[in-house]
C-alpha cells in the first residue's frame, strides 16, 4: 500500500476508534470494538481491502452528524483535535454533500451548514484552494446578514 493510503488508513482508523468509544460507548477492549475488528479484517483480506470498508465506516459515522447540533459537533471536533485525530468537520468538508451543496447553491440554509462552512473556512489546517476559502467567507457573510 502506498504511503498516502497508509496515512489515510491510520487517520481513519483513529477516527472510527474514537467514534466507537466516545459516541457509541464501546469499550476499546471489547472484541466488537472496530479497532479490534479492523485488525482482524486487515490480517484476513489485506489493508487495501480493509481500507475500503474503513472508508464506509467513516461515512456511516458521518451520517450521525446529520442529527447532531453544531455545539455537539464543535465539542467533538475539539476532543478529536486535542488527540491529534482528524475532526468530524474536516471529514465532512472532504465528503459532505452539504458542504459541496453550499458551494454550488451559493448560500447557507441553516445553522448546521453554517457551522460546517465556518469551521472549514477558518481552519487553515484543512487544505483547500484560496479561492474556495474566499467563496466560503462570502457565503458566511451572506448568512449572517
Amino acid at each position: 500500500m502506498s504511503q498516502e493510503k497508509e496515512q489515510e488508513f491510520a487517520e481513519l482508523e483513529a477516527f472510527v476508534a474514537f467514534y466507537a468509544t466516545a459516541i457509541v460507548g464501546i469499550d476499546p477492549a471489547n472484541p466488537i470494538h472496530p479497532s479490534i475488528q479492523l485488525r482482524g479484517i486487515a490480517a484476513q483480506v489485506g489493508k487495501p481491502k480493509a481500507l475500503v470498508g474503513l472508508r464506509q465506516a467513516v461515512n456511516d459515522c458521518l451520517e450521525w452528524v446529520e442529527e447532531a447540533s453544531p455545539e455537539e459537533i464543535s465539542a467533538l471536533d475539539s476532543a478529536l483535535k486535542s488527540k491529534g485525530i482528524v475532526t468530524f468537520t474536516e471529514l465532512l468538508v472532504r465528503k459532505s454533500r452539504k458542504y459541496r451543496a453550499v458551494l454550488k447553491r451559493g448560500r447557507i440554509r441553516n445553522d448546521t451548514e453554517y457551522y460546517i462552512v465556518d469551521t472549514a473556512a477558518s481552519d487553515l489546517s484543512i487544505a483547500m484552494p484560496e479561492n474556495e476559502r474566499r467563496q466560503l467567507d462570502s457565503r458566511l457573510a451572506g448568512y449572517r446578514a
